[in-house]
């Protein structure tokens, strides 16, 4: 049995503070704790997956092996990523027995946990181990795990050779060099989820060394790192450094336009490394750990994982089925078949790992998801939408940034407040 992990996070409906209707919004019932019984192990399972197996080609893959080797049949039901929520939401709110898995965000988390839909994971301290202390952290609660990491995205720093011979290496650097990295036709400076402003301040508050929640779930972004955060954005646009209209640009349209030239540098997702490659060839990009902050050079976090409902009726099938989907071999063969960044640290100094990418991509890659940061939060799309309300005016020059941090902290708390959790 693995031994209970340390965990700030609890599950708050054993303090009584939330009901799963508060959370979600939703009218609904916890599941029954007392139910722990999974019974034989069945022959099959139902897993619903984000999205095609057609474009999920590492998934599939990994479901053929564990298909071939437990002799256990996989039945997985390919549900649209802008429905896949809606759908389990729904599922687990009338307690239905039949979504045994599933893969998702771990910003999901939070409220599926607290809401009593999640099952923990009785994955060994071997299994846990091997991924960063801070993703172990992200999908732990009440020291037990409720999402196997599979595979994810995280911040990377990527720059054109032809225009930078050196990759800015903090802040102030970004500033001082953006200048002269910009002209008519190009940017110095790029976020590739500039059109969610939320995504960039995540990122840039990690790197000031701050964070949205302090461990009695009151939000704190409103102090200095929230502060230094928004300048630094506001700095990049008041210099000329990013581009007039990048607010409404994502990670597609920012990946096309520093393939483009449009871009000198940009602050990315870990895809658009292995694009440029393809693009460009390996001579053209050039990759560097993000610039420093104040606090560091932390990314922010986005990993998919496999998490368990509390109503099936297979969960030790179920279990199984996580288990062998994140192990390092497994993690490994996602990245090698479909080029989905691997979660586990050492996977990126074996050979066939070496052999598909450059060394020096590689070498960031790691380095930059050793130090990803994220954090879970209840009501996670509600938070986010007050904070983005409140700085994106504050980003484009329309409001005063420290007003508009106070504000989306005033109405974060006010929202914690009515559900309980303040």
């Amino acid at each position: 049995m693995p031994s209970k992990r340390h965990s700030r996070r609890t599950v708050m409906k054993t303090t009584g503070a939330l009901s799963a209707t508060s959370i979600v919004g939703l009218t609904g019932c916890l599941g029954d704790d007392s139910e722990t019984d999974d019974g034989e192990m069945a022959d099959e399972i139902t897993f619903y997956n984000a999205g095609s197996l057609e474009f999920d080609q590492g998934t599939e893959a990994n479901i053929e092996r564990f298909e071939e080797e437990t002799g256990i049949t996989v039945n997985v039901n390919e549900v649209p990523w802008a429905n896949l929520k809606t759908s389990l939401t729904t599922i687990f709110n009338s307690q239905s027995p039949k979504v045994d898995a599933f893969n998702g965000p771990t910003w999901w988390l939070a409220d599926f946990v607290n809401a009593g839909w999640l099952e923990p994971i009785d994955l060994s301290d071997e299994h846990m181990d091997k991924f960063p202390d801070s993703l172990v952290d992200l999908v732990t609660f009440d020291g037990d795990p409720y999402m196997a990491p599979e595979f994810g995205k995280w911040g990377s720093f990527l720059y054109d050779t032809e225009v930078v011979e050196t990759a800015p290496d903090t802040w102030d650097e970004v500033l001082e060099m953006g200048g002269d990295l910009s002209d008519g036709s190009r940017a110095g400076f790029g976020l590739t989820w500039a059109d969610k402003s939320v995504f960039t301040f995540k990122q840039l508050i990690y790197q000031a060394g701050g964070s949205l929640f302090n461990d009695d779930n009151e939000p704190v972004f409103a102090g200095d790192e929230g502060q230094q955060a928004m300048e630094f954005v506001i700095d990049l646009r008041d210099e000329g450094i990013l581009p007039d209209g990048i607010s409404s640009m994502g990670e597609g349209p920012v990946g096309d336009a520093f393939i483009a030239g449009e871009f000198a540098t940009v602050e990315s997702w870990t895809p658009l490394g292995s694009r440029a490659i393809e693009e460009w060839g390996e001579e053209r990009v050039g990759s560097a750990k993000p610039p420093e902050g104040p606090g560091g050079r932390a990314t922010f976090q986005d990993t998919n994982g496999i998490s368990i409902s509390a109503f099936s009726e297979n969960k030790a099938a179920a279990r199984k089925f996580a288990e062998f989907m994140t192990t390092r071999e497994s993690c490994k063969n996602n990245m090698l078949v479909e080029g989905n960044p691997c979660v586990v640290p050492d996977v990126y100094d074996d050979d066939e790992i070496q052999d598909e990418y450059p060394s020096w991509l590689l070498e960031d890659m790691k380095y930059n998801l050793e130090h990803a940061k994220s954090e879970t939060y209840i009501q996670q799309p509600q938070v986010d939408d007050y904070i983005d309300e409140q700085i994106t005016p504050a980003l484009l020059g329309e409001k005063d940034p420290q007003t508009a941090l106070e504000d989306a902290q005033s109405n974060v708390t006010r929202l914690y407040q009515d559900i309980g959790l303040l």
